[in-house]
């Protein structure tokens, strides 16, 4: 079965419940998905899967530092050919969204384009969080 893992960090739950959105786009189209928070996320989880989405919010003009420790593990991976996804949310900057994208590039992995919300996602935001994770379920299927 086609899988997407999804890992978030959070630190006022708004990078949080754009993953949930993620997920629930993902699964509306029939795909697996693993949901985590970066603090019990497992890079293994992501060997076999076919689409990668993670998450931070701007952590002073960066990713989180938990964040940051997840993606240096998964250096050792082969991750090439995966879609990948850059999502948080923010206040002033994008820089972890960007900083994100930016590593998962280059571990080979094929980004869709970044998903940002301001401050805390509403119910139109987090439609759009749907429609990405239904996005994402659509390219695997049909890479």
């Amino acid at each position: 079965m086609l899988k997407l893992v999804i890992i978030y960090g959070t630190g006022s739950h708004n990078t949080e419940r754009m993953a949930q959105a993620i997920e629930e786009g993902a699964r509306a189209e029939g795909i697996e998905t693993i949901l985590r928070n970066v603090s019990s996320a497992d890079k293994i989880e992501l060997v076999d899967a076919h689409a990668i989405a993670i998450g931070s919010p701007n952590y002073r003009d960066k990713m989180m530092p938990t964040v940051q420790k997840f993606l240096n593990e998964m250096a050792n991976l082969e991750l090439s050919g995966k879609i990948g996804l850059a999502f948080g949310s923010y206040g002033w900057g994008l820089e972890a969204v960007q900083a994100i994208n930016k590593q998962l590039t280059s571990y080979g992995v094929e980004m869709i384009n970044d998903l940002a919300i301001k401050r805390m996602p509403g119910e139109e935001e987090l439609e759009i969080c749907r429609r990405v994770g239904s996005l994402l379920a659509c390219k695997i299927k049909n890479k």
